[in-house]
């Protein structure tokens, strides 16, 4: 469980990349269990792992790689 100020983040175990989403098909209006899905090398898994990291290390790491917030 994380503590406060950490965040969990879904990673790719083959790119390293975080970013992973859910793609849902027409199966999960049937009950399939929708997938996930890296978007940098479109590796598609059940479930990825999940980083426990903390916030402040977080926003760093992502404003050295240029990322913007949504």
């Amino acid at each position: 469980m994380a503590k406060k100020g950490e965040v969990k983040v879904y990673f790719c175990p083959r790119c390293k990349s975080t970013d992973v989403k859910y793609t849902f098909r027409t199966g999960n209006l049937f009950g399939v269990v929708p997938r996930q899905e890296c978007k940098e090398c479109k590796l598609k898994a059940l479930t990825f792992p999940i980083l426990v990291i903390d916030k402040k290390k977080l926003n760093s790491e992502v404003k050295k790689k240029g990322v913007k917030k949504k």
